[in-house]
């Protein structure tokens, strides 16, 4: 019996140790596989620092800019649920500053004065009344 457990020895360590050789050569690189499905979804991010679950209050202003039609300025006008809070005319640097007039309570213009080749352009401030 001494004797088959010392074969048996022998016999598994010459087996381990004929795997130990050389190297071979590296093979091919393998084709690229088919993307897997798609992962859950994952929790819910905290809430922002400034919003409650990311959403923002509406913007309590909005600026409104008069056009320019074929060198003749348009006036601004807020929406009807808004409330004009501020007007002023933008001039061109060297021009000489000008008062808006305004349209009731929610709109406001810029006349040009004679001899202006660039019209003032109104810009207001609205608000939600």
């Amino acid at each position: 019996m001494r004797k088959s457990i010392f074969v048996f020895v022998i016999l598994s360590s010459a087996l381990a140790l004929s795997a130990c050789g050389m190297k071979g050569d590296k093979g091919d690189k393998g084709d690229r596989g088919d993307a897997g499905p798609p992962g859950p979804q994952g929790p819910a991010g905290p809430p922002g620092k400034d919003g409650r679950d990311g959403v923002s209050p509406p913007p309590q202003f909005r600026v409104v800019r008069g056009g320019l039609d074929g060198g003749i300025s348009k006036p601004a006008m807020c929406a009807p649920e808004e409330v004009m809070v501020s007007a002023t005319c933008m001039v061109s640097s060297g021009d000489i500053a000008q008062t808006p007039r305004t349209l009731g309570d929610n709109g406001a213009s810029c006349d040009a004065r004679p001899g202006q080749s660039n019209p003032p352009q109104v810009v207001i401030l609205c608000a939600k009344r």
